[in-house]
């Protein structure tokens, strides 16, 4: 509503769409790779240290923009992005120092919402900055934990493998991106930058399991808050 309300006073004083080319409502689609990992602020007498690591993935979908003056436009988009992030977590465990290596690999369904501001053009190619806000949904994800426990004289295997269903599958974040335009007859080829920093503390797992004789034991940890970010790059088209 924020956007909206800001798109409907720079229209008041603003030029019109087809001052700059474009022929009014246009769409497109767009693909690339995402670098991706999971933030958090470090609490006050914490039980556990996290070093992150970046994971890799795919993103692409489609988006609509609607020119509202010679520079502004109201863009929406619903674009698929994989998520998640390689942790090491370091805790203690019937009272020994261990550490946790653990892979969170997430699906997500982004529908954000942005204005976007035309910082230079010309009839062949232009050059645009993008900020807004986002919801995602996730689809699905998957936890997995691998660690060892030793008291010095005995070595004990840990281990986890399980979806995120425990996880808040609605997540909330701000986006701010740029990218440049380049004209190939009707349509538009487009390369761009995508940062999303989401707001969202998601309460991730920790939990393990311990073999003892012929069974598991579950090690219940408390979960971990940390909060989805990630770096895109996207090729596109628009018609």
């Amino acid at each position: 509503m924020a956007l909206l309300a800001c798109a409907a006073l720079l229209s008041a004083s603003g030029a019109t769409a087809d001052e700059i080319g474009w022929a009014g409502f246009s769409a497109g689609l767009k693909l690339g790779g995402v670098f991706a990992q999971h933030v958090g602020t470090e609490e006050r007498d914490s039980e556990y240290e996290v070093s992150s690591r970046w994971r890799t993935g795919f993103c692409g979908g489609a988006f609509v923009l609607w020119p509202i003056t010679s520079r502004f436009g109201l863009q929406q988009e619903a674009v698929f992005s994989q998520r998640g992030s390689r942790q090491d977590i370091e805790v203690d465990i019937l009272e020994l120092p261990t550490v946790l290596h653990v892979t969170y690999d997430m699906s997500y369904i982004d529908i954000p919402v942005m204005l976007r501001y035309t910082l230079f053009w010309n009839p062949d190619r232009n050059l645009y900055t993008l900020a807004g806000t986002a919801m995602s949904i996730m689809l699905d994800g998957r936890y997995t934990l691998d660690g060892l426990l030793d008291d010095g004289s005995e070595q004990v295997p840990l281990s986890a493998d399980a979806d995120l269903s425990e996880v808040d599958m609605f997540d909330f974040s701000m986006v701010y991106g740029t990218g440049m335009e380049f004209s190939l007859g009707s349509q538009v080829l487009l390369a761009e930058y995508r940062f999303t920093m989401g707001w969202t503390t998601l309460s991730m797992p920790t939990y393990a399991y311990v073999p003892f004789e012929d069974s598991l034991i579950l090690v219940d940890n408390e979960p971990v808050p940390l909060k989805n970010q990630s770096h895109a790059l996207m090729l596109g088209i628009r018609f």
